[in-house]
């Protein structure tokens, strides 16, 4: 145990000359009780009682006023706390930029959507964390690699959200089997620390994989032990794709997606392949509609899902000042009804 305002220790040296005192006032009271003649006699017709119950009063008001001094030297105690350490993450982010991601069912879009999503993850990413990002349609390319700084993943999207003419196609096997070169790669250049570290797939998407090259790649995810979380774009009610904007993600529409004859095509939302990418690879499927939906697959992807590497024992100091407050007016307390 330490004091942080040693100087109030001073006013225990109070404290002998209380007792002092209260002893001489026991003293001269016991001396002018004899004086009325036999003490027994009188007991029996008045409120004196036995000089321990005096002296117990006595002893209770000295500890209130000793635990009140130190409290106010505000004393602290050093306990070890343990810390769990959380295994480092590196978080690879496979972002859909197919033209149905451009769908405006959500504000302001698909694809916005998916941005602010990933923005949330950068927010709360811890420091000892590592993001990469990789934008696939039919094809797939990486934006960023592995960085602490996912800042940079920021700068990608103004380059996405500029684009006029989104390329056609959605292919998720690709974009699997770019980020486990991108993991390989890792490993490679550093074996024993990326053995330390956990790896963790976010793929965000409407769902609508129409490039049938999903197997592959799928089963040497669940080989590697990589879990795939997915997060679902869109709405059951669906929206028209465009294929060219003026100005942009945000844009004024020129031309929408049509079928043959010139209807528009309606987009809506696939689950089913996306529940299928996580149940398979130990992951979970989520929603992207709401915003308690993304804080919750935040926090299970991050926090709640992430192993611990050990703990680490911290020296914590814990103040005691109310304990001895609170020691004090209970002796007074007790001291005033005794």
């Amino acid at each position: 145990m330490e004091f942080a305002r040693q100087e109030y220790l001073w006013l225990l040296l109070v404290i002998p000359l209380v007792i002092l005192f209260w002893a001489m006032g026991l003293s001269h009271q016991r001396r002018m009780r004899i004086r009325f003649g036999n003490i027994a006699n009188l007991r029996s017709i008045s409120r004196i009682s036995w000089s321990g119950r005096q002296w117990f009063r006595g002893l209770l008001f000295v500890a209130a006023l000793a635990l009140m001094a130190l409290g106010l030297a505000y004393p602290k105690a050093i306990i070890r706390e343990l810390r769990a350490i959380p295994t480092p993450t590196d978080l690879v982010f496979l972002l859909d930029t197919s033209p149905s991601m451009y769908a405006r069912d959500m504000d302001p879009s698909r694809l916005g959507r998916a941005e602010r999503i990933i923005q949330r993850f950068i927010y709360l990413k811890q420091p000892q964390d590592r993001y990469s990002l990789i934008a696939f349609n039919w094809t797939s390319v990486v934006l960023s690699y592995m960085t602490s700084d996912p800042q940079n993943i920021l700068l990608y999207f103004d380059y996405l959200n500029q684009q006029d003419t989104p390329e056609p196609g959605t292919n998720v096997g690709s974009a699997l089997t770019n980020a486990l070169r991108l993991v390989a790669t890792e490993q490679q250049q550093d074996a024993e620390t990326a053995r330390k570290r956990r790896v963790v797939f976010v793929l965000l998407s409407d769902g609508d994989d129409r490039a049938h090259e999903l197997e592959k790649p799928l089963a040497e995810v669940i080989r590697s032990r990589i879990k795939i979380y997915t997060v679902g774009l869109g709405t059951a009610n669906g929206s028209y794709v465009p294929l060219e904007m003026a100005g942009g993600l945000n844009g004024q529409v020129v031309k929408y997606l049509q079928r043959q004859g010139g209807t528009r095509l309606i987009s809506r939302a696939e689950v089913r392949t996306m529940r299928e990418i996580s149940e398979r690879t130990g992951g979970r499927f989520f929603r992207g509609d709401t915003d308690k939906q993304v804080d919750q697959a935040v926090e299970d992807i991050l926090f709640t899902a992430q192993p611990v590497s050990g703990f680490q024992s911290n020296a914590v100091r814990k103040d005691l000042y109310i304990y001895f407050l609170m020691g004090a007016f209970a002796c007074l307390l007790a001291g005033e009804f005794l």
